[in-house]
């Protein structure tokens, strides 16, 4: 009696989105070229190749074959998706070709491959740029540069999955109409790099308000009549922002998202609301806002859920190292991290880029202190020629 194992593994680009599950039916296709049994199991790999482009996912079949006859279908997860249910609604055999339909539930899953460690890491939030100011005078939404990050950085703290600190007082960009195109390579370099280390965080999120305009208003019979009596005609608003996550290491740009939503604003222009007060959130365009900025901040939780861990060594004496890390990364006595040394790397264009080198090193947590860790290594640092600067990593 021999058994056969069949594996297939389908790799799609991964999103970490949270969606919710969906039911998708499929038909797999397969010339026959050969025995029908191998006709069959390709059609199957096909049909699940399908489902998970419909799902943004990454998806497992496996089939199990004892004596070239499909004894078993099964559907496994290796990261992005849950695949359930899966049921063949049919088979047939046209013009040589098999063809198999699925049914099955898809439900992607914002997970990480061979993510394993769970650390906070630390992020600092600067300051958003509002790109046009004189749309922020309806409802005098000023403060939005410092509030909606402020609001972005309490959020992401209440999640418990990051540390944010508060850096809205600091702006990464003098024009946030250009941000970030305008900035150079090196002007990032020297700002996120600079900032993150003052506050001892990995990576720094920065941001831009692009649109908080009004729709023109529409001439109407009553309308001069409602202006009169003190009424405010509801009128559709416009909200539009760009995230961005820097390195704090390199400078270098992760992640760049654009948040669009609008919603109806009935408050009169010269009223005081202020953004990210009660007043504000009461409107529906509060409402609608307040449901993209818990997006943006599951979006942020996700993207650097799925980046390493990195800490930066501050004391390198003999086997024992000091790393800028706090307790509340949730690091503890035991854990193990993989030391790489920094150095810099020059592209044709001569612009400086940070290089990590694996030292074939871990360093064992001994000790943790509310503001870093103490680590042991086997061998001496001198010997490893580790020094001030260079990295520990989590993968």
């Amino acid at each position: 009696m021999r058994w056969s194992l069949l594996l297939v593994t389908l790799l799609l680009p991964f999103q970490t989105s949270l969606v919710n599950a969906q039911v998708v039916e499929v038909v797999g296709r397969a010339p026959i070229d050969g025995a029908p049994s191998y006709a069959r199991a390709e059609a199957m790999k096909d049909a699940l190749y399908q489902a998970s482009l419909q799902a943004g996912a990454q998806v497992s079949g496996m089939q199990l074959m004892k004596e070239g006859v499909i004894s078993k279908d099964e559907v496994a997860v290796s990261t992005g998706a849950d695949v359930r249910n899966v049921e063949v609604l049919w088979e047939n055999v046209v013009d040589g070709v098999y063809l198999v339909s699925v049914r099955a539930d898809v439900n992607e899953q914002s997970l990480c491959p061979g993510q394993t460690q769970e650390y906070r890491k630390a992020i600092a939030v600067t300051g958003f740029g509002l790109a046009r100011p004189q749309h922020a005078t309806y409802g005098r939404l000023e403060n939005i540069e410092q509030a909606l990050p402020r609001w972005l950085a309490s959020e992401l703290n209440g999640q418990g999955l990051v540390h944010a600190l508060d850096a809205t007082r600091i702006s990464l960009y003098q024009d946030p109409r250009r941000a970030p195109s305008a900035e150079t390579a090196q002007q990032r370099l020297t700002t996120s790099v600079a900032l993150a280390t003052q506050l001892g965080a990995q990576y720094v999120v920065s941001g831009v308000v692009r649109d908080l305009s009004l729709a023109k208003e529409q001439k109407q019979s009553g309308f001069a009549l409602s202006r009169l009596a003190g009424m405010s005609k509801a009128r559709q608003r416009e909200f539009v922002m760009d995230v961005f996550i820097h390195d704090g290491l390199s400078g270098a740009m992760l992640s760049q998202r654009t948040y669009r939503t609008q919603g109806e604003w009935n408050v009169r222009k010269n009223d005081y609301v202020g953004f990210a007060t009660p007043d504000f959130w009461d409107t529906n365009y509060g409402g609608e806002v307040s449901s993209l900025l818990e997006k943006a901040a599951d979006d942020l939780n996700q993207t650097l859920r799925c980046q390493p861990f990195m800490a930066r060594i501050v004391k390198a004496r003999g086997n024992r190292l000091h790393i800028e890390a706090s307790a509340g990364a949730g690091i503890r006595p035991g854990d193990t991290f993989k030391v790489y040394r920094t150095g810099t790397l020059y592209n044709l264009d001569l612009e400086p880029r940070t290089e990590l080198t694996d030292m074939a090193a871990e360093a064992v947590v001994k000790h943790v202190q509310p503001q870093f860790i103490v680590a042991d290594l086997k061998q001496s640092a001198e010997h490893l020629a580790i020094q001030r600067d260079d990295m520990v990593i989590a993968w």
